[in-house]
């Protein structure tokens, strides 16, 4: 029984494009989460995380990294697909046999709604959810590291006061040393026989039990006695929090977020608005046209981030909506003029 094989243009065409985004999606990815990693990797240095924990922080972070390679992977992989059919003249046979370039166009332009559809889920939706759980999991982190004073270790912090143990029992601390340097006023420094924390609702309390404390500056020294004084420290979170992506979003006493969000949406959309910009110079007779696309590509390419960085800073929904606009029309003139007349 004979086989078929046949295919259609656009799965021919999905599959082409599909290989070439993998290409530069992976290995973009890996260097985008390589960087993310070392990030993590220096929180070691204040806090303690085991293997779970420091997956747990990845997959913080992985909305971060989807979002900044998958624009560029989508872009770079357009270029690389059109280009390789045109040298290898695939796609100068589909115009001959009368399929014009605007059809060939309609499989790239669904990829690209779906890939901004994704990339608005993960700039708008994920990405804010993701960055606050990150940032609550340092502070918790911190607040064990500040609860968890060991014995024999340099270095240790109880606020702003810097904490020596000779020894630990249980809850009880055993010699303990603490230096307080003060840059405008006095230094301190508090000697005890033995403490103890306790953390309620978020308050710290460290008692010291009979001691003696010295401050000291150039011109005097202080010394008192005591059976038992306290020190207190509040590790509550301060950190914003919100029930929904709407109320993150509506916060307006935050201004920095009316520019992220334009920042946002802006480079979700450039699958849509800069897909005709590159097909331009990337479908080519290449009997007779010069290649360019790659310098167009990178070209598009900073355009893009200067204006996003521009309405990050500056800009107005009317400027989002005007730069949208204008980037995809510029898109539709140059394909015209470029591919659609000849082909």
């Amino acid at each position: 029984m004979a086989r078929d094989n046949r295919v259609t243009i656009g799965a021919y065409l999905s599959l082409n494009f599909t290989n070439s985004f993998l290409t530069i999606f992976l290995p973009l990815f890996f260097i985008g989460a390589l960087v993310f990693i070392i990030k993590i990797s220096a929180l070691t240095a204040s806090i303690q995380i085991n293997f779970i924990e420091m997956v747990q922080l990845f997959s913080y972070n992985l909305p971060s990294i989807l979002f900044y390679t998958i624009p560029i992977s989508f872009l770079v992989a357009v270029v690389i697909t059109l280009l390789r059919l045109s040298n290898e003249n695939e796609l100068m046979a589909l115009f001959a046999l009368g399929t014009p370039s605007k059809a060939i166009m309609y499989r790239f332009v669904f990829i690209s709604f779906l890939f901004s559809i994704i990339l608005l889920i993960l700039s708008l939706g994920l990405m804010p959810k993701t960055k606050q759980q990150f940032k609550l999991f340092k502070q918790e982190k911190a607040s064990q590291a500040q609860v968890n004073i060991n014995p024999s270790k340099l270095g240790q912090k109880f606020g702003n006061l810097f904490v020596y143990v000779k020894d630990k029992e249980g809850t009880t601390l055993k010699d303990i040393v603490i230096y307080n340097k003060d840059k405008k006023h006095s230094d301190q420094l508090f000697m005890a026989k033995s403490a103890t924390i306790n953390n309620v609702n978020a308050l710290v309390t460290l008692t010291l039990n009979s001691g003696s404390g010295y401050t000291f500056s150039e011109d005097s020294l202080k010394e008192i006695n005591y059976e038992q004084m306290q020190l207190f420290q509040n590790i509550s979170s301060k950190e914003f929090t919100y029930t929904n992506i709407l109320a993150y979003w509506t916060a307006l006493s935050h201004t920095w977020r009316k520019g992220r969000i334009l920042f946002f949406i802006y480079l979700s959309l450039i699958p849509i608005m800069t897909l005709y910009i590159v097909a331009s110079f990337s479908i080519i007779n290449p009997r007779y046209q010069k290649n360019y696309a790659y310098q167009v590509l990178a070209l598009t390419t900073i355009i893009i981030y200067a204006v996003a960085t521009l309405l990050e800073k500056h800009g107005t929904p009317i400027m989002l909506l005007i730069s949208i606009f204008a980037t995809f029309i510029v898109g539709i003139i140059l394909f015209r003029k470029n591919v659609q007349r000849y082909f």
